[in-house]
This record gives structure tokens, sequence and C-alpha cells, in this order.
């Protein structure tokens, strides 16, 4: 049974190519458009280094959504980012196999964090942002748990190196926060905000 879709007064892009962010809000019936921001994002964390996590990720979230913004007049963009953290440093997404089980490694048995920062743009300037933050504490993993898990998941493209939509939700002895903020798209608060701005019922 195909999910009944909302389409929205004032149409909308997804500034992302993230399949589980395009999942999430097609999941919610909205209709929409997506435009991957093609956004220099580790220049930005650079620029940003010195700032809380949680303002950083409203920042890239915006600078991706304004991007965008500015080429499509009248329409409602959506731009996202997340963050995982460990000790204070930022890990970026792992991008090979390798990568993957070293971060995963170094998250074995600890608590880290997964910020999630959301923005939407009108005409080049923000109008509604938010963030949010999910602690995670992770199995004491062997390595053969990490290798097989990476090589079942391949999540090479995630932030903390695990899919928790999918296998990656084993892995978690522990969790508070939002599933929705792990995932790297804070849905509920976005969809308020989209209502709120009259442009979805």
């Amino acid at each position: 049974m195909s999910t009944p879709e909302v389409t929205p007064q004032r149409p909308i892009i997804l500034a992302s190519g993230s399949e589980i962010r395009k999942q999430m809000l097609g999941d919610a019936g909205i209709v929409f458009s997506v435009q991957a921001s093609e956004l220099n994002e580790s220049k930005l964390k650079k620029i940003s280094e010195e700032e809380p996590f949680q303002d950083r990720v409203i920042k890239l979230a915006s600078a991706k959504a304004k991007v965008i913004s500015k080429k499509n007049k009248d329409c409602y963009v959506i731009g996202s980012d997340q963050m995982c953290v460990y000790k204070d440093k930022l890990l970026n997404k792992p991008g090979n196999f390798e990568n993957a089980v070293k971060h995963l490694s170094l998250l074995s048995g600890n608590t880290h964090y997964q910020y999630s920062g959301v923005c939407i743009s009108l005409n080049g300037e923000s109008v509604w942002s938010f963030s949010d933050k999910a602690s995670l504490t992770m199995h004491n993993l062997s390595e053969e748990e990490i290798v097989s898990y990476v090589k079942a998941d391949e999540p090479y493209q995630c932030s903390g190196s695990y899919k928790y939509e999918s296998l990656g939700v084993n892995l978690f002895s522990k969790v508070e926060g939002s599933s929705e903020t792990i995932q790297g798209l804070v849905l509920t608060p976005l969809l308020k905000a989209l209502r709120e701005l009259g442009t979805i019922p």
C-alpha cells in the first residue's frame, strides 16, 4: 500500500543526496524534489571549528539550503547536516572499509554523540532552523563483529560508520535521543515548521 501524498502549497526542495533523508521525507508523504548541494563541507567545518557542535550543524545545514535556495525562487529548500562526535572530536564519514572499521573500533564500548541540524530557506534566506543531539553507547565489539558488520551494511557514507536504520541498530547497548536525529533528519520538528509556514496541512 503506497503512502498518500501531500502536495505542498509552495514547492519543497531537499538539498541533499542522502538516500535515508529522501526516504524519511518521502515516507511522510511529502511531495518534493531533490537538488544535492555541491558545497565544500570540509572548508566550512574548518571555519566553524571553535563553535559548539549544535551551532555548527545548523550553520552547515543553512549553507546547503541557501546555495540551492538562491537558484530556486519561491521554493522552500530544506538543508540538513549531521556530525558524529567522540571525545569532543568530529568523526567524518569513513568513505571506505578500512576507515569504517577504524571508527567502530574507536567507538566500541564507548559513548558518542550525533548532532543533527536542519534549516528551511526561502529566496536565499533562512526562515527556520533546528538542531538536536542524541547520545549512543556501543556494545564492546570484537574485531570479528566489527568487520562482519561493515561488510554487511557498507556504511561508508554514514556519520559514525553505521546505518542506524539498518543492521547498525544492533550495535548499541544504550541510546538516548530521537532516532530521527541519529539518522540525520529531525523530521518531526521539520514537519511542524512546514505546517506553521502554511505549505502543508
